[in-house]
């Protein structure tokens, strides 16, 4: 395998896990929501600060265990979902 195809080869993985990750941040967003809605009844409410915090640490994990795999390409998205989340929870 040449050096071209293996970059060939390399973008078409990172594409891929870029647009799965855009399918988690959705399914993590409805999950969100569905978990606030079913929580405003019961005696013990989550908050959303609670819930960011609580993925925050998930993604810090991960975050952490690809960086130790030299996974780059994994670990950037991860620390850019981690930066959204960040700003999420200034904004509280």
């Amino acid at each position: 395998m040449t050096n071209k195809q293996m970059e060939k080869l390399a973008d078409l993985v990172v594409e891929k896990i870029i647009a799965k990750q855009k399918e988690y941040d959705e399914q993590f967003h409805v999950d969100l929501q569905e978990t606030m809605k079913d929580n405003m009844g019961s005696a013990r409410n989550v908050s959303q600060e609670e819930l960011l915090l609580a993925e925050l640490a998930r993604l810090m994990t991960l975050l952490s265990s690809y960086e130790d795999k030299e996974q780059y390409e994994k670990a950037s998205i991860i620390k850019n979902k981690i930066d959204q989340l960040k700003e999420m929870l200034d904004e509280l």
